[in-house]
């Protein structure tokens, strides 16, 4: 029990993060169902991690980490029938 409750206080906060971004901010922004779901899932598995024991934290970042790398392919994806030179860089 100590473990998960040490687990929690890494894990709870990075996932209401996840969803404050979301909800503030990226929900405005996104194109489509795969760009708006990619955030509340990593919440989710954020919150799975939890319960991983001593590796909690590590599972919690590599879960984040694959979150960034998601995010970014999913913005760099043309529309459909607009030719890649028509579509601006995405500045961060």
């Amino acid at each position: 029990m100590p473990t998960t409750a040490a687990s929690a206080a890494v894990t709870v906060p990075a996932a209401v993060h996840l969803l404050t971004v979301r909800l503030v901010h990226a929900r405005h922004f996104k194109r489509d169902l795969a760009e708006q779901l990619a955030l509340p899932l990593a919440a989710v598995a954020i919150l799975g991690c939890t319960f991983t024991g001593e590796w909690a934290d590590l599972a919690a970042g590599l879960v984040a980490a694959a979150t960034v790398a998601v995010g970014v392919s999913l913005s760099r994806r043309t529309a459909p029938g607009v030719p890649a030179a028509a579509v601006p860089p995405n500045r961060m």
